[in-house]
């Protein structure tokens, strides 16, 4: 796919930044935090930003943060006109499901849409996996970006025994951007709903609708910024990025 809209698709992105980041022990969110002199969703919204073939970005926020979002981070970086904010809420599913449906009134009618869904606290999904991930979504219609699990696996009991280890064949970490046809992903957080089912993400959604989810390569530097010890590692990379750049 290049870097221009089929005629026929229309292709958004939602970023959730609804976070409370208690992990993170911060009397700021963590999604607004300093990553190298920008605030860790600054640097999320740029790279999808500067995607051509992304027509609209909706970050959706917790709903107090509207005007500090708008005033101290897209109005400073110039994202204003390709990005809209939504309130987020009560939970991460409701929070995208929020953003879905400014998505449905932002789509033109009669043509296809693709959607992206992205953790705010991911910063360094390039432009490389955002293509995969939409080239992979218009085949499949759900794809998820996912990387080996490297480390060895154990299953606990309640007393901190290890009973069991497990076989890592197979077994892959998921990460976001995962991207869907628009109108498969609102019917799975549809159905979710109308069943009371809670997902751990929104391809476990599509899933749980009855769809299969494609895999594609992810990146071991699209790290979720959720502890501390994830701020370290993102500073690392940030400046790794600059010395390359």
């Amino acid at each position: 796919m290049s870097d221009h809209f089929p005629s026929d698709q229309e292709n958004f992105a939602v970023i959730v930044a609804g976070g409370k980041g208690l992990r993170m022990a911060s009397l700021v969110r963590k999604q607004y935090l300093d990553l190298l002199g920008l605030p860790v969703l600054a640097r999320t919204l740029k790279s999808f930003v500067a995607c051509k073939n992304i027509k609209t970005i909706v970050v959706v926020v917790p709903p107090q943060d509207m005007t500090f979002c708008r005033d101290t981070i897209l109005k400073p970086q110039g994202l204003e006109p390709r990005v809209d904010l939504v309130a987020g809420g009560s939970d991460r599913q409701e929070s995208v499901r929020n953003g879905l449906l400014a998505v449905k009134i932002l789509r033109e009618a009669g043509k296809s849409c693709l959607v992206m869904v992205h953790d705010g606290v991911r910063p360094f999904a390039d432009h490389a996996m955002i293509q995969r991930c939409l080239e992979a979504a218009r085949e499949h219609g759900a794809v998820v970006p996912v990387v080996p699990v490297k480390d060895t696996l154990v299953r606990g009991d309640k007393n901190g025994f290890a009973i069991k280890t497990i076989d890592r064949t197979g077994l892959f970490q998921v990460q976001t951007p995962q991207c869907f046809d628009f109108d498969l992903v609102l019917a799975a957080h549809d159905h979710a709903l109308a069943t009371c089912f809670s997902g751990t993400d929104d391809a476990s959604l599509v899933e749980h609708l009855g769809h299969r989810v494609f895999m594609t390569q992810g990146s071991a530097e699209n790290i979720k910024i959720t502890t501390r010890d994830d701020l370290v590692l993102a500073r690392a990379i940030a400046r790794l990025e600059c010395l390359e750049g």
